[in-house]
């Protein structure tokens, strides 16, 4: 009795792992990346000699900003944690942008 228990949990266990894996991998629920949730807010470009003053580079340099290929044109997110999106498509390409939750600034592309 206990040995075909063992093998029937063992069976339910075994699909329930490989149904979890599968839908993790096709994108489900759980396989949402933190990095989108946010609303794309509309960026606000900073000047060199205030983001210098305000916010001075570590490292030497401000790091960019990344783009998504499927986000529409001017739409960067924020190297910093919460990983904001804004609209830049009203700042230059080069420009210094403000990520106004870290409080950190970053580089248009």
């Amino acid at each position: 009795m206990k040995a075909n228990s063992l093998k029937i949990l063992s069976a339910v266990v075994t699909g329930l792992f490989v149904l979890g894996t599968s839908l993790y991998a096709q994108g489900g629920r759980d396989a949402v990346d933190s990095r989108t949730t946010h609303p794309v807010m509309t960026a606000s470009a900073i000047t060199k000699a205030d983001a210098e003053k305000k916010y001075p580079p570590s490292g030497g340099h401000y790091p960019p900003g990344t783009r998504s290929p499927h986000d529409p044109s001017g739409v960067v997110t924020s190297p910093y944690p919460p990983y904001q999106q804004y609209d830049c498509s009203k700042v230059a390409h080069g420009g210094l942008v403000l990520d106004v939750r870290a409080k950190h600034v970053f580089v248009y592309p």
